[in-house]
């Protein structure tokens, strides 16, 4: 179960989320979780013990503006720390597909 502070940091992203679709016009925002890395698995077919470690950035906002997205990387806690433009079809994009979970959507 999340943590107080990671549901408060939730609730401001997705207020910036929703500030950015408004002032910006995208044709779609979608917040994102990044999904714990397994570092270590031990057992057989059903793993007795697995070691995850959570990554960084915790959360991504993603903005779809057609060719490109606009990414915004945030931390566990909230803080935002990098934004950057990616292309559509890059490497980079279906790598943070595989990798993410959707907490938030607006078409």
């Amino acid at each position: 179960m999340p943590t107080f502070v990671e549901r408060t940091a939730l609730k401001g992203i997705v207020k910036f989320a929703k500030r950015e679709f408004r002032e910006k016009k995208p044709s779609g925002v979608r917040v994102l979780r990044v999904k714990d890395e397994v570092v270590f698995t031990k057992g057989g077919p059903i793993p007795s013990i697995t070691v995850k470690q959570t990554q960084i950035p915790y959360y991504l906002v993603v903005l779809d503006y057609g060719d490109m997205y606009r990414l915004y990387k945030f931390k566990k806690d909230g803080e935002l720390f990098h934004g950057e433009n990616v292309e559509k079809q890059s490497d980079k994009m279906k790598q943070i597909e595989k990798s993410t979970k959707v907490e938030y959507k607006i078409p």
